[in-house]
């Protein structure tokens, strides 16, 4: 196994970097964000950032127990010998993780190695974890936020949560002819159904792809803070927003 057979998610949009933590930057002012983030000088967080070249895969993973590292994560074999290889997995492991202990968790660590560990191995009251491998210099950075670029966004940054922060990107992240399935996960997610949920109902009958993205950003949400920001906004403001919202300046545990 190597790391590219592990799940992940493709991101085609702007991405700025420390040297431990990411950023990735969408909607309609991502580019303009992008730069002013990366030109500007490193006083108001402390750390300099960098643009990543896009498209980069997002690698999701478990934290563990007794390690400082988490399990990036290919597949899940249940308890029953049903195999999850899809991003709808974490999902099956929010329902599940309890009542499956026993469920055996396969993937590799951050330097390669593929432990043997099961669910009661992983820390389920933490989320998940999302991160980006740099190449060159070779690292590993955790993906500490998304920030959703706004133009028509007015007043402070402001933080989004759980389900909503997930259709939120989504509305930038889908292509048009995907909106009116976009609308449908709207109109439950106001009715109080979890996005996991809904996109449980409609798996059999939607596209593979559309699903793999709706799950990878559901779990995003889940792995990392979102803000809504206008990028317009002064560069020493747009700073300071992302300073208190997003950290960007992690240290490194391992």
């Amino acid at each position: 196994m190597t790391f590219d057979d592990l799940l992940s998610l493709e991101v085609n949009c702007g991405i700025v970097a420390s040297d431990t933590a990411a950023l990735l930057i969408i909607g309609e002012g991502s580019a303009a964000l992008t730069e002013v983030l990366c030109r500007s000088e490193p006083d108001t967080m402390r750390v300099r950032l960098q643009c990543v070249p896009a498209p980069a895969k997002v690698l999701f993973g478990l934290p563990v127990l007794t390690a400082p590292f988490p399990i990036l994560v290919q597949t899940v074999m249940t308890e029953r010998n049903t195999q999850l290889n899809q991003l709808s997995l974490f999902a099956w492991i929010e329902d599940n993780g309890i009542l499956e202990p026993r469920a055996e968790v396969i993937g590799l660590t951050p330097f390669g190695e593929q432990p043997v560990l099961f669910l009661r191995d992983v820390d389920l009251d933490r989320p998940p974890e999302a991160w980006l491998r740099s190449p060159q210099p070779a690292r590993w950075m955790r993906v500490s936020g998304v920030a959703l670029a706004d133009p028509a966004h007015i007043g402070e940054p402001m933080e989004l949560h759980g389900d909503g922060a997930a259709l939120a990107a989504l509305e930038w992240v889908l292509p048009a002819d995907a909106q009116p399935f976009l609308a449908g996960l709207r109109a439950e997610a106001d009715k109080g159904t979890p996005l996991r949920a809904a996109l449980r109902q409609r798996r059999r009958t939607t596209d593979a792809r559309l699903m793999h993205v709706c799950d990878g950003w559901r779990v995003l949400a889940r792995a990392a803070r979102f803000i809504r920001l206008n990028p317009a906004r002064d560069p020493r403001q747009t700073w300071e927003g992302v300073a208190q919202n997003v950290r960007l300046s992690l240290p490194r545990a391992w």
